[in-house]
């Protein structure tokens, strides 16, 4: 399974967090994985072969076959994962080439249009923006044909909208499967008002994630001071997640001075799960109004739904058409908008409780099914099964029952000892 940027400090995140939660689900049914990352920075960690993950850092092509080559010796595979990264996938066809196996291709994100985007340019740096706008204008032939010279045989997408957009786009069939669900662990209702007296009483609006535009915080900070004045309005508690590579110090300055009012709160620092959950729990709504949605439904999103909370997110993309199910989704970069769901959430009631959400997180695949049916396409596709069980016993078999294919993932051969 390859990927992209697998670094120690991202393996929680999204797209990350499929593929290792995949090679678990894979280990699990006995077969071998091994997860390939190609970072931009950093050094080969031959170490960490030993343990199914390896890194190798993006260089001159035939450094990194050599790398690689060094690192997994001439083993062959009987299927590859291989994300569709639009620009790279040249470099993935020459490190590749020469090594057996299905390949299917997953895509990590989403499918971007420029008419989407260019909502958000007001709103966020251009430079952050520009990777997005160059998946957006890329020639769609050309993705057909790196896929076609990939030898890719099936695209794995997070989402329908995805699926529906990329499949216009390339010749191998496309099919959802989207990101697992992790169980809902009980909030620890005794440490309650020792978490929340630290920050705000409860309701309130809650924002999660870092200070940074791409995520939306400062449009909802613009479209909350629009509604802020009125005395049924909540507070709005952002919980500011400490990422090592932001200036928090000067992105806190900065926010202090544009956006005040007794009923922003705002933490500096990341909180231990237990303590998020909390905050989650007793929240009106989760706000996560996103400018662009790199990992198409981020695991913040499932959380909350999880939980059985009202959120409110923007269109369009997988994140968009999964909180639609039972939440508010608004225009990207919107205030005026955004303000009026924030309203209407009120308005629909006091309760934090949203049983539609519960519904929708319920309908998602656990990790352990989201790895069974990457198993089951690849399989589908022709991987040869790895075991073959052979019986042999005295006696001779009558009539034996049959066993259901969902219940025998090998192959059983019965022999009459003679």
């Amino acid at each position: 399974m390859a990927s992209f940027g697998l670094m120690a400090h991202n393996t929680r995140l999204m797209p990350w967090r499929t593929v290792l939660e995949v090679a678990a689900g894979l280990r699990s049914k006995g077969h071998e994985v091994v997860v390939l990352s190609i970072a931009d920075t950093g050094r080969p960690m031959g170490s960490e072969v030993e343990h199914g993950i390896i890194m190798i850092q993006r260089k001159d092509i035939a450094d990194m076959r050599e790398t690689l080559h060094g690192l997994i010796g001439d083993a062959d595979f009987d299927a590859m994962f291989i994300p569709v990264s639009w620009s790279q996938n040249w470099m993935m066809r020459k490190l590749l080439a020469g090594m057996a196996g299905i390949r299917i291709a997953y895509l990590p994100g989403s499918v971007f249009e420029i008419r989407h985007l260019l909502r958000a340019i007001s709103k966020m740096p251009l430079a952050d923006l520009l990777a997005y706008i160059a998946q957006a204008v890329f020639p769609k032939p050309l993705v057909r044909r790196a896929l076609d010279d990939l030898g890719v045989r099936a695209v794995i997408a997070n989402s329908d909208y995805s699926r529906d957009k990329l499949a216009r786009q390339i010749t191998q069939p496309v099919m959802t499967i989207a990101p697992g669900r992790d169980p809902v662990l009980a909030s620890p209702r005794g440490e309650k008002d020792n978490y929340l007296e630290l920050h705000a009483k409860a309701p309130f609006f809650l924002f999660m994630g870092p200070p940074l535009p791409i995520r939306g915080a400062f449009v909802l900070l613009d479209a909350y001071l629009k509604i802020a004045e009125s005395p049924d309005v909540p507070p709005l508690l952002c919980l500011f997640r400490s990422d090592t590579h932001l200036d928090t110090e000067k992105i806190k300055a900065d926010v202090e001075r544009r956006w005040s009012h007794d009923k922003l709160i705002f933490v500096w620092s990341s909180l231990e799960p237990m303590a998020l959950q909390t905050h989650i729990d007793n929240a009106l709504a989760i706000a996560l109004p996103f400018l662009v949605v790199p990992s198409e439904i981020p695991l913040a999103v499932y959380e909350a739904a999880g939980m059985g909370k009202n959120i409110i997110t923007t269109q369009p993309h997988g994140t968009g058409d999964f909180v639609g199910k039972f939440g508010e989704t608004v225009p990207v970069g919107d205030p005026d908008s955004l303000a009026d769901a924030l309203l209407r959430t009120i308005e629909s009631g006091p309760s934090t409780l949203n049983e539609n959400a519960l519904a929708a997180y319920q309908d998602l695949d656990d990790w352990e099914t989201t790895a069974r049916r990457w198993e089951s396409l690849a399989i589908d596709l022709g991987m040869p099964t790895q075991v073959i069980l052979v019986e042999c016993s005295d006696e001779r078999m009558v009539d034996p029952k049959p066993i259901a294919q969902e219940d025998r993932p090998q192959d059983l051969i019965h022999i009459e000892k003679i």
